[in-house]
């Protein structure tokens, strides 16, 4: 009876997993992760050279990382490469979720990367990547990523905490795939938020200038439209006074909702 439990889990467990590493072993490279297996294609997470030109600009330079997909039908194809800063990199966690503007399971990994020494942050540089499976392959869905985009701790005034990375754990992640503020990327109504603590507010386009002198803020009751959201930040539409405001807020200090 035990050799027979053992050869179960044998063939249920361990034969699909060497058979994903076979197929990784037609891209190369050392492992950065194990192989995942999303609807029928593998992907391979691997340790990859960076160009001597890109070497030459940086104080060190270990190997990058990449993702790329293997399919029967499409072969090995590169799918991402990492953020690289000429420091050490690993990929933390990778799994799969279902999103529904998606239709299906897309792969969510999350990978950090030790900062340079002359950066100003007080952790490592975190960015989650969004792939999903099309026509046989693994593609990064650019939406999805822009969502959580990149990022790490900085300090504030006195050495207190100014912003943090939100999206470093599988936890984190799988909670706001799940919330109000992920389905704006889907939504047909309107999310909105009320704010919960004085928080100040940043100018910035496509992303918030945290430079930016925090002259303007808003209060414990204000309510905002969300308009754009990454990186753990929300750009908001707040009406005062009769005039409309367009700025950057961390998202933390509001809690959204569907209108």
């Amino acid at each position: 009876m035990v050799k027979y439990l053992i050869f179960v889990f044998f063939y249920v467990f361990m034969l699909p997993a060497l058979a994903h590493e076979r197929s990784c072993d037609e891209v190369g490279g050392g492992r950065a992760y194990r192989p995942v297996e999303l609807d029928g294609v593998v992907a391979c997470f691997v340790y990859v050279e960076i160009p001597k030109e890109k070497q030459e600009q940086l104080s060190r330079d270990p190997d990058g990382i990449a993702a790329y997909s293997v399919s029967k039908s499409e072969g090995a194809m590169l799918v991402y490469e990492f953020p690289y800063a000429g420091t050490k990199g690993r990929i933390n966690d990778v799994f799969s979720l279902s999103v529904g503007d998606v239709g299906g399971k897309v792969l969510f990994v999350i990978h950090s990367v030790e900062p340079p020494k002359s950066w100003d942050v007080a952790s490592d540089i975190y960015d989650v990547a969004v792939m999903r499976v099309q026509v046989g392959r693994l593609v990064k869905d650019e939406k999805l990523s822009r969502f959580f985009s990149l990022g790490g701790d900085l300090l504030g005034a006195h050495g207190r905490s100014g912003y943090i990375y939100p999206y470093k754990e599988r936890s984190a992640v799988v909670g706001v795939v799940r919330s109000p503020l992920f389905d704006f990327l889907s939504a047909s109504s309107p999310v909105v938020g009320v704010v919960k603590e004085k928080t100040f507010l940043y100018r910035g386009g496509v992303e918030p200038s945290e430079q930016d002198p925090k002259g303007m803020y808003l209060i414990s009751g204000d309510e905002v439209m969300l308009e754009d959201s990454t990186a753990g930040w929300c750009k908001i539409l707040y009406l005062g006074g009769g005039k409309e405001i367009k700025r950057w807020m961390q998202c933390k200090s509001a809690t959204f909702s569907k209108r």
